[in-house]
């Protein structure tokens, strides 16, 4: 009897003890396990506890407060998708650094500029970039005044530096935001600009100059003997041609630069139309006595290209071959077709250019040394800036070989089918 008392007390128990594990601990071990796993990252498989009705509450709310999360981590990643689709598609590259000088954000061109493929958050900028122009800029923009700029050479480029202090709600200054854009083209065609407008100055000033200086001594000597009247008189005039011809050339150029050239594209037979161009320069040639040659093969495809535009620039070809030909030298024109392209040929025999010059002649006004060129040839320096625009206005390029005191050579490389 007392054993059976006794095992029925052990079963009472053990039941007890099942009963109170089922219905209390076993329901908060579950909740500790969804914990667990939803602080490793994870998705509890359920969250329906059995057992305690506090407990079920609380998987209730847990899994409530996971979807919750799981929304909040979907929009959060979507926007930051977003900000490194932006950041990815800018031309300029961006640096975010926290008050200490960490790395928080970079964009993949601010990597390529620094030539650090990997950034880690957390990086001092120190490692990546040591450049006190940079250092300085943080410190002004720290001071939170507001933008702050500088410029940068970095590898022979001209970087222009924008920076702005970041802040917190409170107002307190958190870190720095800098773009990094690439001007080192704009300050190229600022220097062109400069370039041009002091060259076009200077090429007026001097027949401006000359027809001031003999004006007045006109104005003061009016009774000037008629020779020497005469003699002053065809100065001006050529210096008043010189100025006609500057204005036209620049105006030329303005107008192939611009957005609107207005080609009017038709087809030219080459055969027909080089020679009918030599024609016209009988008179010069044979002032000089100089022999010109035109060479087209008879099958040549006819080509398509502005006329006009096409005759001035192998007009200013020639007139340059014939300025630069020695007396009794040799010019030779002449067309063919290769590898899909036309290529227009104007070659001399004469002084030459130096490997110095010969990368600079198709820049605007340049002009290979004066002291190797005859005293009365004088251009505009524009002849060869409009062969290379009218060349490429039509998809071709111009190419140039040259021999000190054996000639030089000129080709126009059109497409041969526009």
């Amino acid at each position: 009897m007392t054993w059976f008392v006794v095992v029925l007390i052990c079963v009472a128990f053990g039941c007890t003890a099942f009963i109170v594990w089922r219905k209390w601990i076993a329901p908060w071990r579950h909740v500790e396990d969804v914990i667990t796993q939803i602080g490793r990252g994870e998705r509890p498989r359920t969250f329906l506890i059995e057992g305690s009705v506090p407990a079920q509450r609380i998987g209730f709310q847990l899994e409530k407060i996971v979807n919750e999360l799981e929304q909040l981590q979907k929009q959060i990643a979507k926007r930051e998708s977003g900000m490194q689709t932006i950041f990815s598609a800018m031309h300029d590259a961006l640096l975010v650094v926290d008050s200490n000088r960490q790395v928080i954000v970079t964009n993949q061109t601010f990597r390529k500029l620094f030539d650090a493929p990997e950034i880690s958050v957390a990086t001092p900028l120190l490692e990546i970039v040591r450049d006190p122009t940079l250092d300085r800029l943080l410190t002004d923009a720290f001071r939170g005044d507001g933008p702050v700029r500088c410029e940068l050479a970095l590898d022979g480029s001209q970087i222009e530096l924008h920076a702005v202090a970041t802040k917190n709600e409170s107002g307190e200054i958190t870190g720095a935001l800098v773009l990094f854009h690439d001007i080192t083209e704009l300050k190229k065609v600022d220097q062109v600009r400069r370039d041009f407008v002091a060259n076009v100055s200077h090429e007026l000033r001097t027949p401006l100059s000359i027809l001031r200086g003999y004006i007045e001594t006109l104005l003061d000597s009016p009774k000037t003997p008629r020779e020497e009247l005469t003699r002053i008189l065809r100065v001006m005039e050529r210096h008043s041609d010189r100025l006609e011809l500057l204005v036209e050339d620049l105006l030329t150029l303005a107008q192939l630069e611009s957005g609107n050239p207005n080609l009017q594209m038709g087809t030219v037979d080459l055969s027909s139309f080089l020679p009918e161009m030599v024609r016209d320069w009988e008179k010069k040639l044979t002032s000089k006595q100089l022999n010109m040659s035109v060479d087209v093969p008879p099958d040549l495809s006819p080509i398509r290209v502005d006329r006009t535009r096409l005759q001035e620039a192998l007009y200013n070809l020639l007139d340059n071959a014939v300025k630069y030909s020695r007396d009794h030298g040799e010019i030779r024109l002449s067309a063919r077709q290769r590898d899909g392209e036309i290529e227009l040929t104007v070659s001399d025999d004469g002084i030459g250019i130096t490997k110095e010059d010969l990368p600079r002649i198709f820049e605007r006004f340049y002009r290979a040394d004066k002291a190797r060129s005859p005293d009365k040839v004088r251009g505009t320096g524009l002849g060869l800036a409009i062969v290379k625009h009218i060349a490429q206005l039509h998809g071709g390029r111009v190419e140039a070989e040259s021999e000190l005191d054996k000639g030089t050579t000129i080709r126009v490389v059109l497409p041969s089918a526009m």
